[in-house]
């Protein structure tokens, strides 16, 4: 009966190690982590992929982003959570404070910006890497 855990020379290949074999596998781990594909934090990302803006207009309209949507965020948080989505009670409350109703929706909205970077982050972690290295 032969046995595989053995070489041509008889070496018993599950102990034996040489410094050369190890030199050799962490050279190729070091190809193989340059070949990989980029960290989730070193990806690059551009503002213009996710804001509409027409060329030459980008200030004005980040500052009616900066301004708008918090604002509309926070009104519809108020009017689903805290109004129970009655129109009734949603008029009672008292909208004359602009910047609380902003930072109630900006609060919002990082949350929820907080959320899909973790879920990004972790469907990214859960992808196989699709480039391999062969020698």
């Amino acid at each position: 009966m032969a046995n595989s855990n053995k070489d041509s020379l008889g070496n018993n290949i599950l102990y034996t190690s040489s410094s050369g074999d190890t030199q050799k596998y962490l050279n190729r781990m070091k190809e193989v982590r340059r070949t990989q594909q980029e960290s989730f934090g070193s990806k690059k990302i551009d503002i213009n992929d996710f804001i509409l803006s027409p060329e030459g207009w980008e200030t004005a309209m980040f500052c009616i982003y900066f301004l708008l949507i918090p604002y509309v965020t926070g009104a519809v948080f108020l009017f689903l959570f805290i109004a129970h989505a009655s129109v009734t009670n949603f008029f009672v409350l008292d909208f004359s404070a602009f910047f609380i109703v902003w930072t109630i929706g900006y609060e919002t909205i990082a949350a929820l910006i907080l959320i899909s970077i973790f879920i990004s982050y972790l469907n990214y972690m859960r992808k196989p890497s699709h480039k391999e290295v062969r020698k």
